[in-house]
């Protein structure tokens, strides 16, 4: 089948919605947001708010600026969401140098044998590797020139170049030594569960760091394991749609916050 749909003016799409039944109070309003935010994107607040018939009639009377409310308020969503998940990450980086640095070296991520997956361990090599290549940070720029015989960066530097997902996949490669079971017992889970909370959250910073709609989303990937043990049993209801609703996502952060993150406020 080909996608055989013609594009619309701003104006055009003022004229469709009208004829749904949507309510537009401000023309030149409603105009600018489609200029600026796009009628698609925009789409995403109004399915909930029109009939499930194919018929895209909205419900009852539903105003333009009803669906720019919801807007609004998925952005601001998305920055209190945001704000904690780079709590976790960022503790999440600074647990792998402190433990594993202490104990291995700085270089540590060089070290097959810290490995259970040696395709995560030469991922996340070639990325530092190639990042080191002509690094553009200024911490590394200064490190390649003063020590040039290092072909490769200590790990506080070179962990603060992996995004989130890189740093949950690296420690979910990692040997289920001492070092990785206590960034686990810092959180008070089981380290296969923390593997899977770290992938799952990184799909929602994800989301919100490609301002998608995070609000009344269904996040269906990676869905995260949940401890049954009663040191460790999680507190709040595990509902069927768990994974794929905002409840979930919140619960996590919060339980995240509870053991851990709390203890830092800055």
């Amino acid at each position: 089948m080909k996608y055989e749909k013609e594009p619309f003016s701003c104006e055009d799409h003022l004229e469709i919605l009208k004829a749904r039944g949507l309510d537009i109070p401000d023309t030149e309003r409603a105009i600018k947001y489609l200029n600026t935010v796009g009628y698609f994107r925009l789409t995403g607040y109004m399915y909930h708010l029109q009939e499930n018939d194919g018929s895209h009639q909205f419900k009852g009377k539903v105003s333009f600026d009803d669906i720019i409310s919801l807007y609004q308020f998925d952005k601001k969503l998305r920055v209190i969401v945001n704000e904690y998940l780079e709590r976790i990450e960022v503790a999440m980086r600074a647990k792998l140098t402190n433990y594993f640095s202490l104990n291995h070296g700085f270089f540590w991520l060089t070290k097959k044998d810290l490995f259970a997956d040696l395709r995560i361990y030469q991922t996340v090599i070639d990325e530092i590797t190639e990042t080191f290549v002509d690094p553009q940070e200024s911490y590394l720029k200064s490190f390649k020139r003063k020590y040039i015989s290092e072909p490769f960066p200590p790990s506080n530097m070179a962990l603060e170049t992996l995004t989130m997902g890189k740093i949950s996949r690296l420690y979910k490669g990692l040997k289920n030594d001492e070092e990785k079971m206590q960034i686990a017992r810092d959180f008070n889970l089981p380290s296969n569960i923390l593997t899977s909370w770290i992938i799952y959250l990184t799909n929602v910073r994800n989301i919100c760091a490609h301002h998608a709609r995070l609000w009344n989303k269904r996040v269906t990937a990676d869905q995260p394991l949940i401890p049954s043990r009663e040191k460790y049993k999680f507190k709040g209801e595990v509902t069927p749609d768990f994974h794929i609703t905002m409840y979930g996502i919140i619960s996590i952060i919060k339980d995240f916050y509870l053991h851990s993150i709390q203890k830092i406020r800055s």
